[in-house]
């Protein structure tokens, strides 16, 4: 009998199928509780591919596999595109390995069925050697991705359609280029740490750090205008990398480097985990990125060029609008020092390593940077920026009104975004109702607010939804002083309210696949652990027994003016108006 695969974007059947299955496996993730329901009623084992993950250990694997591409598709300047752009691909490959594991499951199977066709089942036919059949056909496929396209454009504000434009259709800052705000009075003799953001988190991150040291200058430069913010401290100068883009490009340049690619490729197919990913395509999609990737490295060399940068701070170096100026920091002799925006960075684990420091909050994400990801100790500096006036001073308080449900962007992570919220909004609401308080939706900047809205007019009852707020924006204090406690999968925010007292929870029948966050955040006491949805009843009960703990020490552990001056400066210079 054939196979059924389902796409993340399609929904599970509602009756019984005309055509028995061998199984129904869904490329997307949903609740386990999911699946026993549509197995049942489906007449078919139904699971997520997602279950052939091996949670850390498939993460650990990647670096040593992924040196096996290094040093081959190396510029003029020294970058490894490789480096670069691999971590983009990583997700991808991770997929074609799950996919293997799949295979050796359906051992026998002719016949594939999908919903939609993807590199996941590409692949998978591939491997099996079995025939493939669409459901609905190409021609109905189109019409739903078109209007789904149009439905998620709908959903964006202005700023957030503004930016899907620009990185769709000006990848090389042509447009931009022209209206970009000019550099301004800055001169060649300035001495400037470079402060490279892509994202409004990362922006700030990097502009909490620059705060602690008033005396001396920094550069923050914008490479995508949603990491724009305002006001700036006194001591931080705003540029557009946009402004710094050449019109000009070296297509003899861009041809050698795709030539080398396909090098890569070709010493790349001796590697068992790499042969399926090159016959599916995966590899081409670093090979696409290779023409807008010089264009921001022109654009950050032409910034080095023309500015005293002696020092660089990234707070996010997976992306590759703020990776490439750390790594050409590093080939300049520039300290270049590194963070993360976030709790933990998992990609820590199978990237290299181009930093001189890494910045750790505290002794949690130190702790994960060691163990769980291999990065040498000796290159780790504990310390996280000074916190906002105020912002330690916040406690706890039991009468507070809300419960707060931090949620993430699921998508990205292909879970089913319904499928989690029918688990975990009716169940808050219970305890809402019990206990006089409401129920908060936090969302992630990621996410959007008119989606989230209507997804929840058709998930609860009138009355249920008067209980329920949706909130978008950045974390406030006014957010923590409100929550009596915090619902979330494996967010940041359970760093931030373990940092004030307040009570969390992690929903860890919904971790990430791969990541060992849930874990890390249990054991040093952030949060507690749910291992189900009823648990979330036990809630009021949990929160009776809570007691503040005094772990801060552990999450943050701020670094000090001398500290941060002698990480992001030369050695040689002068640190007298530290």
């Amino acid at each position: 009998m054939p196979v059924l695969l389902l796409h993340p974007e399609d929904k599970f059947p509602t009756q019984p199928l005309a055509l028995r299955y061998d199984a129904i496996v869904d490329l997307g993730r949903a609740p386990e509780s999911l699946y026993k329901v549509m197995s049942e009623r489906l007449g078919a084992p139904v699971y997520s591919i997602y279950d052939l993950a091996v949670e850390v250990h498939d993460l650990q694997s990647w670096r040593p596999l992924l040196r096996h591409g290094m040093g081959i598709v190396v510029d003029h300047l020294g970058i490894d595109w490789w480096d670069v752009l691999s971590i983009l691909i990583q997700p991808d490959l991770q997929e074609i390995r799950l996919v293997l594991r799949l295979a050796e499951k359906l051992v026998g199977c002719t016949e594939l069925v999908a919903t939609k066709r993807s590199p996941i089942v590409d692949a998978l036919r591939i491997q099996l050697k079995s025939s493939l059949r669409l459901l609905g056909g190409s021609k109905a496929g189109r019409t739903h991705a078109i209007l789904r396209r149009g439905r998620a454009a709908a959903d964006l504000g202005f700023v957030q359609a503004r930016q899907v434009v620009y990185d769709k259709y000006d990848p090389h800052y042509r447009w931009r280029s022209k209206f970009a705000k000019a550099p301004g009075r800055l001169t060649k003799l300035e001495s400037l740490v470079l402060l490279p953001t892509a994202y409004s988190n990362v922006t700030k991150t990097a502009l909490s750090y620059a705060r602690m040291l008033p005396e001396q200058k920094f550069l923050l430069a914008v490479a995508r205008e949603s990491a724009e913010t305002s006001p700036l401290p006194a001591n931080v100068e705003h540029v557009q990398l946009a402004a710094f883009a050449s019109k000009r490009h070296d297509r003899g340049e861009l041809r050698g480097l795709e030539q080398k690619w396909k090098q890569m490729e070709s010493a790349l197919l001796n590697v068992p985990e790499f042969k399926l990913s090159i016959e599916a395509g995966i590899l081409q999609k670093g090979a696409a990125w290779l023409r807008r990737g010089l264009s921001i490295r022109d654009a950050w060399q032409r910034l080095l060029e023309t500015r005293s940068i002696v020092g660089c701070l990234s707070a996010d170096d997976s992306n590759p609008y703020t990776r490439l100026p750390l790594l050409l920091a590093e080939r300049r002799g520039i300290p270049a020092v590194t963070c993360h925006h976030g709790a933990l960075d998992g990609r820590m684990a199978f990237k290299s390593l181009p930093f001189s420091t890494y910045l750790a909050k505290g002794e949690m994400e130190a702790d994960y940077l060691d163990h769980i990801c291999g990065v040498d100790r000796s290159r780790i500096q504990i310390g996280a920026p000074a916190r906002p006036h105020g912002e330690s001073d916040l406690r706890w308080n039991q009468s507070a009104p809300w419960i707060t449900f931090f949620t993430e962007p699921y998508e990205s992570d292909f879970w089913r975004v319904d499928a989690i919220y029918r688990e975990i909004l009716p169940r808050l609401i219970t305890i809402a109702r019990r206990l006089g308080k409401s129920v908060v939706m936090k969302l992630h900047p990621f996410e959007s607010a008119a989606l989230r809205r209507r997804l929840l007019s058709q998930l609860l009852t009138p009355d249920d939804q008067k209980l329920v707020d949706v909130m978008d924006g950045p974390l406030s204090r006014e957010i923590l002083n409100n929550t009596w406690c915090a619902i979330t999968v494996e967010s940041t925010v359970a760093f931030e309210c373990a940092a004030s007292g307040i009570p969390a929870f992690l929903c860890g029948w919904l971790r990430h696949a791969l990541a060992g966050y849930v874990s890390q955040y249990v054991r040093f006491g952030v949060a507690e652990l749910l291992e189900s949805a009823d648990d979330l009843l036990q809630i009021p009960e949990l929160i009776g027994r809570h007691r503040a703990r005094k772990i801060v020490n552990s999450l943050i552990q701020e670094i000090s003016p001398q500290t941060l001056s002698r990480t992001l400066l030369p050695t040689d210079f002068p640190l007298e108006a530290v």
